[in-house]
């Protein structure tokens, strides 16, 4: 990684990503721009001192910062857009943002400014809910082969990288109601089962050659949702790796139920990784 984008509002919450989003550069030997956008939709005079107080507590945050070489800046906009302009023209590697507000009745109607930036985002984006030790065990969630591209992306965190991994696919056996329903033996059934699940690991596992990080494969008959928040539970789990499908046409459809529980309700830091995106630039 050459950049990493932390932004901020300024909040406790983009503290924690603040320190997060340092601890990667480091690690990665990239350098730090931190960003905060001040929303253009007020009256002049007051967008201008607001601009004036932004500049002033950015760079007090960016003097906290030590290890990495680290700038600041302050972008004018709609705040979604002005982050993202930024971000792109900083060719970031990484986005990095603090957890949003949990409010249910927002929640319900409309995105944060964090899932807006994951929606179009060309690059990861890692939103930081834990602060403090380095990241122990990563939970890659993985639905095909999309495995050795989270794998890569954790592995650019240099020093900064999850001490080890595990890939979890939650198996769906397509007939499996059809053969229940049809009174198929339970024995038949649960080979069948077993074939599915064989099948999956044996897809995940091609093309996983050369990753240094410690690593288990872990192949579950569970929803996804449900099988995340065991694992995350039974193996201490501090990060979850998944990947989005940014940049089609029905975006919002394709992040996934998996994918927004995990933004909008999830304890670990999240780290979303845009598939298509990842495959054209080689993560």
């Amino acid at each position: 990684m050459k950049t990493i984008v932390a932004v901020t509002d300024f909040s406790q919450r983009s503290g924690v990503a603040l320190r997060r989003a340092a601890a990667i550069a480091a690690g990665a030997g990239a350098r730090l721009l931190l960003v905060h956008a001040v929303d253009d939709g007020l009256p002049r005079h007051i967008l201008d001192h607001r601009v004036v107080e932004a500049e002033q507590t950015i760079d007090q945050e960016a003097a906290t910062v030590g290890g990495v070489n680290v700038s600041c800046e302050v972008v004018v906009g709609d705040v979604f857009w002005a982050l993202h302009r930024a971000a792109t023209q900083a060719h970031a590697d990484l986005i990095v943002a603090g957890d949003h507000r949990r409010s249910p009745l927002r929640d319900l109607f409309r995105d944060t400014t964090v899932e807006r930036l994951i929606r179009v985002s060309a690059v990861p984006v890692l939103i930081v809910r834990i602060d403090g030790a380095p990241y122990r065990h990563a939970l890659v969630g993985v639905e095909s082969d999309e495995g050795p591209e989270l794998l890569h992306v954790l592995a650019r965190f240099g020093t900064a990288a999850p001490g080890r991994a595990t890939l979890l696919h939650a198996v769906s056996a397509p007939a499996e109601g059809l053969l229940h329903y049809a009174g198929v033996e339970r024995e038949i059934r649960d080979d069948y089962r077993a074939r599915i699940a064989q099948e999956a690991r044996a897809r995940i596992t091609a093309g996983l050659k050369g990753h240094r990080m410690p690593l288990d494969i872990r192949i579950v008959d569970a929803p996804p949702r449900l099988a995340i928040a065991d694992l995350v539970e039974s193996a201490g789990c501090d990060l979850v790796a998944v990947s989005s499908h940014a940049r089609r046409a029905v975006a919002r459809g394709l992040l996934g139920s998996v994918s927004s529980e995990l933004i909008r309700h999830g304890s670990t830091d999240v780290l979303i990784v845009p598939r298509i995106v990842s495959r054209s630039r080689g993560l």
